[in-house]
């Protein structure tokens, strides 16, 4: 595999997780990596009765939607990253993170708990089709390579 180019990674880097682009600048030939880190996935319920509600009102309720999740996902993340956390995945209403390094399960842990504290400070989320309260489910996986 030719070696990829700071040209090249500028043009993905809307698109892809910093930590691939990081490999590709460290190693472009390898194609597979274990690592030791933690995964912790972060699901929030109650947007899809939302997103309902707003997709009557078109475009001006897809913007909405849009608005809600972006701001709401600034302040989760920013959870996330001040205990050392990476994103490698957003869809959604879903965020997938990453935890690298020293104490890595324990700051993964951490984040989580931090990002449901966050959640519920924040409280129902108002709209113009109303509001809703919203959940976080989350998913943690340790792995050692």
């Amino acid at each position: 595999m030719p070696t990829v180019t700071t040209a090249e990674t500028g043009l993905l880097t809307p698109h892809m997780p910093r930590l691939v682009l990081r490999w590709l600048n460290e190693e472009p030939e390898r194609t597979a990596r274990s690592i030791d880190g933690t995964v912790v996935f972060v699901d929030i319920s109650g947007f899809t009765a939302l997103s309902e509600r707003l997709a009557r009102n078109g475009r001006v309720g897809a913007e909405e939607i849009t608005e809600i999740l972006g701001q709401l996902f600034t302040r989760l993340l920013a959870v996330a990253y001040g205990n050392g956390g990476m994103l490698i995945k957003f869809g959604g209403d879903a965020l997938l993170l990453l935890f690298e390094g020293d104490d890595h399960a324990r700051r993964g842990a951490r984040a989580a708990y931090g990002m449901r504290r966050e959640l519920r400070a924040v409280g129902s989320v108002s709209s113009s089709a109303g509001s809703v309260r919203l959940r976080m489910s989350v998913g943690i996986q340790k792995s050692e390579s």
